[in-house]
């Protein structure tokens, strides 16, 4: 498959070992890889063909016009829909097969959380370090330290003892947010995560997920219409419509015009214009 400057890029396949999930050690190889991976709902064809892998430590950006298959994608990444075709591996094995579940954090695009859930912020951010250490184990100063630093990074502090029934849809999102950072993931999963949230609680978002990388070689996979506030930390953005029709640098994208801070009313109009020689 060629790029969107012509460069190409090495298939799943091209890769030692892409298909040994039952034998890579999860410690170890790329982060995610989909080969050849393809989806259908009933007979409508969803995703066709999506070839990419994201190796550890990366922060990449999926970004696609709507319709164009990120939210289904993201579903079968986390083993919440099986493919119909193609393999998929996740921190070396099927997703569905990982064992250490809080080694996945996944935000999706909208709140699971219930209008009777009895339980303040604080309490269902907690929820996400103890799925990282266990129920039955004392909470430490880490583990103290780790709810703070979530909570300060989506502005949420001084919310801490609100129940989350009080909350409005938006906060609650950031609460789910902060859920999957205190668990310290080795991916972060994050479907529309800011979508309509203020600058300053986007700058919050930014430092948080680069401090995830950077000081936890964390891997971040974000899908969003709004990359303005971490265009410039971006490894990588692939670009979705159906199949994978661009994988290459900021840079590289940009080269094309393109500007990653557009606002999302407007970034899925070059997105339906985005063609690439080649590309099937």
């Amino acid at each position: 498959m060629k790029s969107i400057n012509g460069s190409t890029h090495r298939r799943v396949t091209d890769i030692p070992n892409a298909q040994a999930s039952n034998t890579m050690n999860s410690t170890t190889g790329p982060a995610l890889v989909a080969n050849y991976l393809s989806f259908s709902f009933d007979a409508t064809p969803v995703l066709d063909n999506v070839n990419f892998t994201v190796n550890r430590g990366e922060f990449v950006a999926l970004v696609g016009p709507n319709g164009s298959g990120k939210s289904t994608l993201i579903r079968i990444l986390v083993g919440l829909l099986r493919a119909s075709s193609g393999t998929v591996e996740v921190l070396g094995c099927e997703p569905r097969m990982l064992r250490e579940r809080w080694r996945i954090g996944y935000v999706p695009q909208r709140p699971a959380l219930t209008g009777d859930l009895p339980a303040t912020v604080e309490e269902v951010i907690q929820a996400g370090r103890l799925a990282r250490r266990g129920w039955w184990k004392t909470f430490r100063q880490a583990d103290h330290d780790a709810v703070d630093h979530a909570l300060a990074a989506v502005a949420l502090t001084d919310l801490r003892k609100r129940p989350v029934t009080q909350l409005s849809g938006g906060e609650q999102q950031r609460v789910m947010i902060a859920k999957a950072l205190a668990g310290e993931p080795d991916l972060l999963v994050l479907d529309e995560p800011i979508a309509g949230v203020d600058k300053e609680a986007q700058r919050q978002f930014r430092d948080s997920v680069v401090h995830l990388v950077a000081h936890h070689q964390a891997t971040v996979l974000l899908v969003s219409h709004e990359l303005g506030a971490v265009a410039a930390d971006l490894d990588r953005v692939i670009v979705l419509k159906r199949s994978v029709i661009f994988d290459g640098t900021p840079a590289e994208l940009t080269s094309r015009g393109v500007s990653l801070g557009i606002h999302h009313d407007d970034l899925p109009l070059w997105l339906e214009d985005l063609e690439v020689p080649g590309a099937t």
